[in-house]
């Protein structure tokens, strides 16, 4: 199997454990900066065993070409944890979900990727498909200042991240990337937990689980996207993003028994559909 095939079938995987991570945060009693501290610190102490164990000793020209991406992420995670805490989650989705477009001129710019105009015209029906899935809910969507405004933040920090990662990957291997930038943003962490909580509170009984599994599971997505970034372009991985609100709907159905109306079944079918084309398109374009 070829690495661009590898490459796509990480992204699906990733992004499929982002949309389990969106269900964990949900269901955890923790702030936002308090588990997005207490993640990072435990996945950067296990990379960085397995990183010394696996390839070899962390080096500080290694951190320098990492750390941008890991502040930038470091941020995003706090900024999108406490928006998706005093927003709705449709909120946030269906913000988060404009990274694409962000990402659409960079990718042609600054990395030289040939993006077709049936690939434009599918990132236009996929956000319409995501729309679908989010104003279709029985929830609806209101207005939230604090937290709405933290989920544009948390937008141009991700699309950031996919940028910095990408620039860092022509360089670094995928696990160095994402070992060294978790190291550099358990301090950024560390600052945000102290003036939003004024100190470090210690998770306990069931909420360590909400941790341990956000460490499992987006911090593994983040380490395949790590990897993914040599084979896949910038503008194929954003779209592939738009997969996060369809996957954690349906979860959110499965695990919370929450209602899933016509129009968000096929605004899913829609984004699929479409994603499947661009795959399919994007994939006769050089890279």
């Amino acid at each position: 199997m070829s690495k661009a095939r590898l490459g796509k079938i990480a992204v699906l995987v990733a992004v499929s454990f982002w949309s389990l991570g969106n269900l964990i945060v949900r269901g955890t009693d923790l702030t936002g900066p308090q588990i997005a501290f207490w993640r990072y610190l435990i996945a950067a102490v296990i990379y960085a065993i397995g990183h010394q164990v696996v390839v070899g000793p962390l080096r500080w020209s290694d951190f320098r070409v990492a750390a941008p991406m890991g502040v930038v992420l470091g941020l995003e995670i706090a900024a999108f944890f406490v928006a998706i805490k005093n927003t709705s989650v449709a909120n946030v989705t269906v913000i988060g979900s404009m990274t694409p477009l962000l990402l659409l001129g960079v990718a042609m710019r600054r990395f030289d990727e040939r993006v077709s105009r049936a690939v434009m015209v599918a990132t236009v029906l996929a956000l319409l498909g995501v729309a679908a899935v989010i104003f279709g809910s029985t929830a609806g969507f209101s207005i939230n200042p604090l937290g709405d405004t933290l989920a544009v933040v948390a937008l141009l920090l991700f699309a950031g991240y996919f940028v910095l990662g990408k620039v860092a990957r022509e360089t670094l291997s995928g696990i160095t990337l994402q070992t060294h930038s978790l190291i550099a943003g358990v301090p950024v962490l560390f600052v945000v937990l102290l003036i939003d909580s004024g100190g470090i509170a210690v998770p306990t009984g069931s909420s360590w689980w909400s941790v341990l599994g956000l460490v499992a599971f987006p911090s593994t997505g983040h380490l395949l996207i790590s990897w993914a970034h040599a084979h896949v372009s910038l503008t194929l991985l954003s779209l592939l993003t738009l997969i996060v609100p369809v996957f954690s709907t349906a979860g959110a159905f499965v695990l919370f028994d929450e209602t899933v109306t016509a129009i968000q079944v096929g605004g899913m079918a829609l984004v699929l559909a479409v994603l499947s084309f661009a795959v399919v398109e994007n994939s006769k374009l050089a890279v």
